[in-house]
């Protein structure tokens, strides 16, 4: 599929129902810092005729963005600010209701149904997410898109574009659950802020192999990849993940589905790239505490030793072998001060475990999504692997890499499932 297939899109913006952000700065962590040059993209499709319109969805958007009041900033660099008053080293957004970009879209030849039926999921990214980034008009950058694509069947799809400083995939994934419930009738959650990061400087001969220093990339921010990255999702039955846990895993050494995965495409990739790029592995846990932001994230690394190469031997090790980096990073960020940026998925190869986002639970007037589509923009060339739930325990692996990797490690992976 070439051409787009989205006609009619059209613009809008919805602010707060009244004046909540009252102007003032919500200061961007070391982690939210850690994540800067990342996007959070998702698509729900919802197939079938729906009892509500766009026009009530965006009514609905005007009570969220009240509680979701730093959703509707924008980012404020100290140098530049002309409110010297903020007192703050780092980036930070400025709450002040600008609010966020409602699109409006048709796609007249496809239905639901049959647009699901196609093999490349990357197409859901490419039409029904509007392609957003911060910058180079940094400071009137909308930090969320949605994207409401309605389809001949009278079925229609919600795309999401989500800044990766307002936080990780559970964030944006209780974001569009919070939409959900409110459509429904249901009242608003209390968000909890993360407390302004202290700025003193500690000794330390640590650095983070999780992440990856660049050079600043000024007020676009977007990596500039060195190759071109392609997307894939693999889908796991539950006769395959029955299969994959029989082979591999002993009443010794019991393992869970999401390290075997995480060791199957690991095992590809060794094979792919050799060993010298492969060696060392991040990845993204959450906390699930009660604040919903970056500083939920758990960064680890695995390291794997030489005589590691089979697909048990890697999954044991990712079951006992990660080692936590969220201290490290935060310092070496606090120690940076913001002149330089940094990468974390794709620094190294990148896992996230999305077993506790529900995504699956964003409900509207009764109706659940049909399918749900996440993934990472802006990634680093070592890539991302997402592993999520499907319906009824079955498992999505969405992967983003170099274009040349992806297409080889379709073969690796089939090979290893059969």
């Amino acid at each position: 599929m070439e051409a787009s297939p989205v006609t009619g899109v059209r613009l809008s913006s919805v602010v707060p129902a009244s004046v909540v952000g009252e102007n003032k700065p919500r200061p961007l962590t070391p982690m939210d810092l850690a994540m800067k040059l990342h996007y959070v993209r998702a698509v729900y499709f919802l197939k079938g005729k729906r009892d509500f319109t766009v026009s009530d969805l965006k009514t609905t958007m005007f009570t969220l963005l009240q509680s979701y009041h730093h959703v509707s900033g924008r980012i404020r660099m100290p140098e530049n600010d002309n409110d010297p008053s903020s007192g703050l080293a780092l980036p930070y957004i400025r709450c002040n209701d600008s609010g966020i970009r409602i699109v409006e879209a048709n796609v007249e030849e496809f239905t639901v149904e049959k647009w699901l039926d196609l093999e490349d999921r990357s197409i859901d990214h490419r039409f029904l997410v509007y392609d957003h980034v911060l910058g180079p008009d940094l400071f009137f950058s909308p930090l969320v898109f949605l994207q409401i694509t309605q389809f001949k069947c009278g079925g229609f799809s919600i795309g999401l574009s989500w800044t990766h400083v307002l936080g990780d995939v559970f964030s944006a994934s209780t974001f569009m659950k919070t939409l959900g419930q409110l459509m429904s009738g249901h009242g608003l959650p209390e968000l909890v802020y993360p407390k302004t990061p202290e700025m003193t400087s500690h000794d330390h001969n640590d650095e983070a192999i999780s992440i990856k220093k660049i050079e600043s990339v000024g007020n676009c921010w977007l990596l500039a990849n060195k190759c071109k990255m392609g997307r894939y999702v693999f889908n796991f039955s539950l006769n395959q993940l029955d299969r994959l846990i029989a082979k591999y895993t002993t009443q010794d050494q019991p393992l869970s589905e999401i390290d075997i995965l995480y060791a199957l495409i690991w095992k590809s990739l060794l094979n792919i790239r050799g060993e010298t790029n492969t060696n060392v592995i991040t990845i993204c846990d959450s906390k699930r505490s009660t604040t919903c932001w970056n500083d939920d994230l758990v960064i680890s690394v695995v390291e794997r030793k030489d005589e590691m190469i089979g697909i048990s031997e890697l999954a044991a090790l990712i079951a006992g072998g990660k080692r936590e980096e969220n201290g490290v990073i935060k310092q070496m960020i606090k120690e940076d001060r913001g002149s330089s940026d940094f990468i974390t998925y794709g620094a190294n190869l990148t896992f996230v475990n999305l077993d506790m986002a529900d995504m699956y639970e964003f409900e509207i007037k009764g109706g659940k999504p049909d399918f749900v589509n996440y993934t990472i923009h802006g990634v680093g060339d070592k890539g991302v692997v997402l592993v999520f739930p499907k319906e009824k325990s079955a498992r999505i692996v969405s992967v983003v890499m170099p274009e040349e990797d992806l297409a080889k490690l379709k073969d690796e992976v089939t090979n290893m499932i059969m």
